[in-house]
């Protein structure tokens, strides 16, 4: 036992004797300069982003298509000339004015859309001809009035511009007749006839008074283009909203409710990248309008794609300095500069350190520190688990008689190494919130909605940096409001 304490009692005076040489001894700098890591690749193979789908309803009511067709049914309806009604009873023609009466009434109701004018006509009938035996002629003005309807189904077609197939019918207040040789003759037949032929000019009417109203193809294009503009959304790191739009299709409008609606829907690519968006070699033109099945629900069906250099979270870094680390029995250790690339499934901090460590040389140079992303939903964080030095810096900070700076280092390291994504989810949430929240499309077109949630589906280390997918769901209607802006 005694040999036992004296040969323990020589080991310590022997390191304590090489201790205090060594602290009056002048030592040489030792300079860290380790092997990196292998780093994934720059060139790597993703694949192309989920498309994300806007299902926005657009919807007009029937008040507001009476003041549309009002705007569009002005008088005269009908002024022909020389119209030729029928040859059963000789020859006959007239002259037909019709005339709009009272407002438009549009009703939308049961898949249904009827447009109904109360109108007057007038009308001078010229006819020749033989009765019985006896040639005849007459001139003859004829007075009356009734309702017109218009049975119509809007559509939107491919070159987005607005069309109204229907058919008219004609309801009389009185049978028009005309009095030849003591007998009345109706010709409510043969007006209705010629009314209904006529129909396709006051659909047409009605067509260009909608578009001229609407410039939905104009509207659109400005909206298309207007979406290649990267939306900011966070200064640090440096994060903009870009959206790639593909194609706009549009299903059969329904009446139900006394409005008239459809789900106008965008297909489009949307991600976020860091640093200075990339510039679009050629934006795709506006394309035609395609159909889409009816009875598809509104709303918001995102996937964002998110990229975020590691130069951009480097940037992170550098605005929050590490304070230098004072170590335990004196020294202290000052990390100047921490940059970052992917290995493998571990995101690896090269840290540039320089100080000294107790007992040990004073040293410089660079350490690799290595660990795994994880991300937090609770806190909506991305961090870096299990963060340690690799092998090669852990040698380096061995021959250094550093070794009590590398848990110390390690775990200071990677409490800074924790990225929030909650303010980019937050200001994603908000950009794209504000771009359907109460946003003036046209002078008389509004859109409203609201973007509710935003998920983190995976995320991976690419060679530039982090690749992120996002889902989000919301909903986002078009309101027709009738009045222009700034106006009551």
């Amino acid at each position: 036992m005694k040999k036992i304490v004296a040969a323990l009692l020589a080991c310590a005076l022997g390191s304590l004797a090489f201790f205090l040489v060594s602290a009056t001894t002048e030592e040489k700098e030792v300079v860290l300069a380790p092997e990196a890591p292998p780093a994934i690749e720059k060139k790597i193979t993703t694949a192309p982003p989920a498309e994300s789908f806007l299902s926005v309803p657009l919807s007009i009511s029937a008040e507001e298509a009476e003041r549309l067709l009002g705007d569009a049914l002005g008088n005269p309806l009908y002024n022909v000339k020389g119209q030729k009604l029928d040859d059963s009873y000789g020859e006959s023609a007239a002259d037909v004015l019709v005339e709009r009466t009272g407002p438009v009434t549009v009703s939308m109701e049961d898949g249904r859309t009827c447009v109904t004018l109360p109108f007057r006509f007038e009308s001078l009938v010229r006819w020749k001809g033989n009765i019985l035996g006896i040639t005849s002629s007459t001139k003859q003005e004829v007075f009356g009035g009734g309702r017109l309807r218009l049975n119509v189904k809007p559509r939107i077609d491919r070159d987005w511009m607005i069309r109204l197939d229907g058919s008219l019918s004609v309801e009389w207040k009185e049978n028009p007749a005309i009095t030849i040789l003591g007998q009345k003759i109706g010709i409510a037949r043969f007006l209705s006839s010629l009314l209904e032929e006529r129909s396709g000019d006051l659909l047409r009417r009605a067509e260009e008074e909608l578009n001229r109203s609407a410039r939905l193809k104009e509207r659109a294009r400005e909206q298309w283009e207007k979406l290649d503009s990267p939306i900011p959304l966070t200064d640090s790191p440096r994060l903009a909203l870009s959206v790639r739009p593909l194609a706009v299709s549009i299903p059969p409008f329904t009446a139900k409710g006394g409005v008239l609606s459809a789900n106008l829907a965008l297909r489009c690519l949307l991600m976020v990248s860091s640093g200075e968006p990339e510039a679009v070699s050629s934006r795709p033109p506006l394309p035609e309008l395609s159909p889409l099945p009816p009875n598809l629900d509104p709303g918001v069906l995102v996937n964002l794609d998110a990229f975020i250099s590691y130069g951009a979270l480097e940037e992170f870094l550098s605005g929050r300095p590490m304070d230098p680390l004072d170590l335990p029995g004196g020294g202290s250790v000052t990390v100047e500069k921490i940059s970052l690339f992917g290995s493998g499934e571990k995101l690896v901090a090269a840290a540039g350190i320089s100080g000294k460590a107790p007992f040990g040389a004073p040293l410089k140079g660079k350490v690799y520190l290595a660990g795994k992303p994880v991300f937090s939903r609770e806190e909506q964080v991305l961090r870096i688990e299990g963060v340690d030095f690799d092998e090669d810096s852990t040698r380096g900070l061995m021959r250094a008689a550093s070794w009590v700076v590398r848990p110390l280092l390690a775990k200071e390291i990677g409490d800074a190494l924790v990225f929030p994504l909650g303010e980019l989810r937050e200001k994603t949430l908000l950009s794209l919130g504000e771009a359907v929240r109460g946003r003036q499309v046209s002078d008389e077109l509004v859109m409203d909605g609201s973007v509710g949630s935003l998920v983190l589906e995976r995320f991976s280390l690419a060679g530039d940096g982090l690749r992120l997918s996002f889902s989000m769901g919301g909903t986002v209607s078009l309101k027709y409001t009738g009045k222009k802006e700034g106006k009551n």
